[in-house]
């Protein structure tokens, strides 16, 4: 009888040995690894642009008179139309220039009172044929042209005397501002569009645009009627693209959504900076553009070529050696319990790429 138990747990010991070492060999021939499955998707081949949403136009508003700010008629964010009223500049004179404004006004009164008895004197004799008419003619060209002399100088003295503190000459009248007067104090809309930016506050003193100086920017205003895109690509591939082409945009404050554009200029010269040249491009948008506000930041995709509903895999999973594309599939009985299996493969966009033969839509495959 104890013979016979000492059979049966040999026996016992034997079979537990041999299962271990199979499950050993089965582990070793089917390692653990990272599967993915074949799948239909869209390879897109593109160049990436990095940028920010623009609108179709902005404006610097000027002032071609210096002076102080005395209101505005139009906040941030506001929508304005070409030609509104956007603030009122008040002149400010020193009373050197109060002087020389009033002499000239004198000045030009007194020339266009010369003009007009030369010509009413002209009149008078042109009825006893004393004058001809060309003298006469030329007598009323000088005194339109003293006419509107005065016109110019009374403007800008009443524009100087709106800003002065200085008292009015003895004797001068009080005048209300003139429409001539009135429209370099008041500034106007140039487009129609929406105030981006107050780049001053009232009371903030205005250096008048000239040739000389660029001039105090009152207000930024932009047309968002349209909206484009603006950015940078690297001048590796600069000579892929070319205007015209189809963008996709996407813009980080609206991960899900897609816009869509084409693109409308290249930047003919580069710019360098740290040793990298980009070149500037910009893309105009379609379709609905009204959520889009400027500055968002956005990169576009140059769409070069693009594959839809294809079958895909990701580029990890696909083996090339020379000429030769594979992909390994698991097999317990092959050898390390892994098979290759040749494919044919079209586009890739560096994360997917098309399989065109080899694979069927579900299989899966290993990921190296």
């Amino acid at each position: 009888m104890r013979k016979v138990i000492i059979i049966i747990v040999v026996v016992v010991i034997v079979a537990i040995l041999a299962v271990t070492a199979y499950q050993r060999t089965r582990t070793a021939a089917v390692p653990d690894v990272r599967m993915v499955t074949a799948e239909k998707g869209t390879i897109t081949k593109a160049v990436v642009a990095t940028g920010e949403i623009r609108p179709l136009a902005e404006a610097e508003v000027k002032s071609k008179l210096g002076g102080v700010v005395r209101r505005f008629f139009a906040e941030e964010g506001e929508a304005v139309t070409k030609g509104r009223r956007l603030a009122e500049i008040v002149p400010t004179a020193t009373p050197e220039e109060l002087v020389y404004a009033r002499e000239a006004v004198k000045t030009s009164q007194y020339r266009l009172d010369q003009s007009r008895r030369i010509v009413k004197r002209l009149e008078g004799l042109a009825g006893k044929d004393l004058v001809s008419d060309a003298e006469i003619e030329e007598a009323e060209t000088q005194l339109s042209i003293d006419e509107a002399r005065h016109d110019a100088a009374l403007a800008e003295l009443e524009v100087l005397e709106q800003g002065s503190a200085v008292p009015k000459a003895a004797g001068s009248e009080s005048r209300a501002p003139t429409a001539s007067a009135l429209s370099d104090m008041i500034i106007a809309s140039p487009i129609n569009g929406i105030v981006l930016s107050r780049n001053v506050d009232e009371g903030s003193s205005v250096i008048p645009l000239s040739s000389a100086y660029g001039g105090t920017s009152l207000m930024t205003l932009a047309d968002v009627s349209s909206m484009h895109f603006e950015g940078d690509v690297d001048e590796s591939d600069v000579a892929k693209i070319s205007e015209g082409m189809a963008a996709k945009v996407f813009v980080d404050a609206f991960p899900e959504t897609v816009f869509t554009g084409i693109l409308t200029k290249i930047a003919p010269q580069g710019v360098k900076v740290e040793g990298v040249v980009n070149f500037n491009v910009e893309a105009e948008l379609d379709g609905d553009t009204g959520a889009l506000r400027t500055g968002m930041s956005a990169d576009v995709q140059l769409v070069l070529r693009e594959r839809i509903d294809v079958l895909t895999l990701p580029e990890g999973a696909v083996i090339y050696e020379g000429d030769s594309t594979f992909v390994e599939v698991l097999d317990g009985a092959a050898k390390g319990g892994r098979m290759r299996t040749p494919v044919e493969v079209g586009l890739s966009d560096g994360i997917r790429t098309e399989i065109i033969k080899g694979l069927d839509e579900g299989q899966t495959v290993v990921l190296q």
